[in-house]
This record gives C-alpha cells, structure tokens and sequence, in this order.
C-alpha cells in the first residue's frame, strides 16, 4: 500500500498528475477534472487494498498508554507493530498522550510514518471537563464548558488551530445533545443549550469555525443522549421518546451540523425502544443509522462512540460489534475493546461476504474522500 502511495504522489499514475512522456492530452482526450483524478485515485487505492487493509482503514485505536502503565508519549514499538500490523486507519490521543507541544508535535508525525496511509488523529476537545489540552503542558487558550460559551465560532477557531498545530486533524466536538434532563449523568454542562434552536445554532458556528482551519468536527452522539438517566460507559443506555419527539428535539442539532457540513457525526450507544424496532443502539442500529443517512441526508463519515464501553462490549464483544457495527452502516469503528479482535473479525467478514463488498467500499469511499479532501493523500 505505500508502494501504491508513492506511485500516486509522484503522479506515475495515468490520472492525468503529471506529465509522463506516454501521457498526451489531445482534442479527443480532454484533461480529466479535479472530481475525477479524486475519483480515480480513490478507486485505484481501494481495488488494490487487501481485506485486512480494508478492515483497517475502518478501524480507530487508542494507544494510551505503555507496556509498563506509563502514558505513550513517545511512539512505542507495540503501537507502531500495531498500527503497521492492523493497517489502521485512525488514531485517537488522550491525556497520557500528551507532555509538551513539541513532544505531541513528533508523536503525530511518528504515528503518521508508521501508517500505510495517512491517519485520521483524533482527540476529545470540547473544553470544560473535557479538554486533554488542560492536563497537558502545551500553552492553549482555556475554553470553558459549552453551556458558558457565548461565541462558539470563536472556540471552534481557537481550538482548530491549536489541534492543527499539533498534528491532530480531527476534534471529537461539538456536543450537539439538548441537555433536556437536569439528572443526566453523562452530558450536563458540555451541551450548549436545553433549547433545541439554540443549541443547535452554536453546533454550526462551531463546525463551521472549526472546519475553516482544517480540522475536521464531530458532532456527537446521534441521535442525542441528552436526555438519559445512564451513563453507556457502564451499561445500556436508554432514550424514551418516540420518533417525533426526536425529529423535533433531539435531531434538531445534528441538522443543523449536517447543513453545515460536518465531516464527522458519532453515533451513542443509545436504544431507542419507543422509535425503533430492531432493538439495537444506535451504534449498531440499521433503522437510526438508515434515519441519519436518508431522513436527515447526512454523507460524511459515521463513527462509533468508544466501543470499549459498557454498553457494548459486555453484550457483544470486541469483534461482533465492530462487524455489527460496519454491517449497520458506520463507517469508523472508535477503539474496540480489543483491537486484534476488531480487526481479525473485521477482515474475516470482508472476506467471506458477511459484510458486502458495496458496505466496505462505501465507508472506504467516504474516508479516502475526506483523506483527500484533507491533503493526506496528495
């Protein structure tokens, strides 16, 4: 696959990049477009990719911490055996990741040389409780928990430029949930608004900030976890209301992301029993995930919330869900619980039709998409 790279980023493919001596563009051969050298390119990576180099690209890990408990600052020789080993797509950063900018600076670079293709470098920043910059020495603007946000598109700038700078591409923000229940254990204060409109503008401000410097949002957690009285951290997650209420309430911000043109939407481990019948959470739910897709007409990347929580891995396991999970139309599987599992079941299902090949190039379609959106892949 690097091999494949380098030929595409030399321009020794005929996708009308460079001007080899065979290639000639005459009157009955137009210069092909900008939107078909993308096609073309993304085309030529996924029919030379391997099931397992199709799983991997499906597939986002953590890699916290070292063998001896110690935060990975420094690439490790495990995380790089297994990023090369699993083809892996995405990696997500935590605190235990981070020291100085300079360090975190040579860590993503050191995790993009050891990926076959560029990676997706993901973190949580939302600012309030959930900012991994604060318990980090790299200087940063404090941003405040997004209830006190008074200009989300001045945070959703600050905090784009701040992660750029570092390497990291992806921010796993805003929270687009309506905070509608005082006793929520999970959301609280790092929703915007108890007020569907309102929160719903300051999702968009901050994607579309955000986005404007290069860092790709993520709006989280479809189809809103707002209000729920459980954590899916620790187990089954639950919310109530039909499917009108959702479309009126719940939905409300991840239109307006949609319209905005988020790049990423995370699905929750949420049921919804009262507006859908398969009885899945949404993670791993054909009929929310379908809503999302056709209902709301969202194109960009589904990722999965962490799939090392609860309200997965102790009903399915690390490889049935991720393979539930791609089956039911997401496209990123977010830290499985055990990312050999992941993979093997993931590659094991590619290989012999579980998952269909039109399912795992969809995904594969939407992610090199946005890798070459990006620049990665130029």
């Amino acid at each position: 696959m690097k091999k494949l790279l380098a030929l595409l980023l030399t321009g020794c493919l005929s996708f009308g990049l460079c001007s080899c001596k065979e290639q000639t563009e005459t009157a009955e051969t137009p210069p092909k477009t900008e939107a078909e050298i993308k096609a073309e390119t993304i085309q030529t990576i996924i029919d030379d990719m391997t099931p397992a180099e199709k799983a991997g690209q499906l597939l986002m890990a953590a890699f916290r911490q070292n063998t001896d408990g110690t935060g990975m600052t420094t690439l490790s020789a495990e995380a790089k055996e297994a990023i090369s080993a699993y083809h892996i797509g995405g990696v997500i950063l935590f605190a235990e990741n981070l020291d100085t900018a300079e360090q975190t600076k040579q860590l993503t670079a050191d995790l993009q040389a050891a990926a076959d293709l560029p990676l997706f470098i993901g973190i949580d920043e939302e600012g309030g409780l959930v900012s991994r910059l604060d318990k980090s020495s790299i200087p940063h603007e404090p941003i405040p928990a997004a209830a006190e946000i008074e200009d989300a598109a001045a945070v959703g700038q600050i905090i784009g430029i701040e992660l750029a700078e570092l390497g990291i591409n992806v921010d796993f923000a805003p929270v687009a949930d309506v905070n509608t229940n005082p006793d929520n254990p999970v959301i609280g204060t790092r929703a915007f608004s108890s007020d569907p409109k309102e929160a719903a503008e300051q999702v968009s401000q901050f994607i579309r900030a955000m986005e404007g410097t290069g860092v790709s949002a993520c709006a989280k957690h479809f189809p809103g976890h707002g209000d729920t009285a459980m954590d899916s951290h620790k187990g089954e997650t639950y919310v109530e209301h039909d499917m009108e209420r959702l479309r009126t309430v719940e939905f409300i911000p991840f239109q307006e992301a949609i319209a905005a043109h988020v790049d990423f939407i995370m699905a929750g481990h949420i049921q919804t029993p009262n507006a859908t019948t398969d009885g899945m959470p949404a993670s791993l739910s054909p009929e929310l995930l379908g809503i999302l897709r056709q209902e709301l007409g969202f194109t960009g990347i589904i990722i999965t919330d962490a799939m090392n929580m609860g309200a997965i891995v102790e009903p399915y396991g690390a490889g049935e869900s991720a393979v539930l999970a791609v089956q039911a139309g997401v496209d990123i599987v977010l830290m499985p619980a055990d990312l050999a599992e992941a993979a093997e079941s993931l590659t094991k299902a590619i290989e012999g039709g579980e998952i269909s090949a039109d399912r795992v190039n969809e995904s594969l379609t939407r992610i090199l998409s946005l890798k070459y959106d990006k620049g990665l892949l130029m």
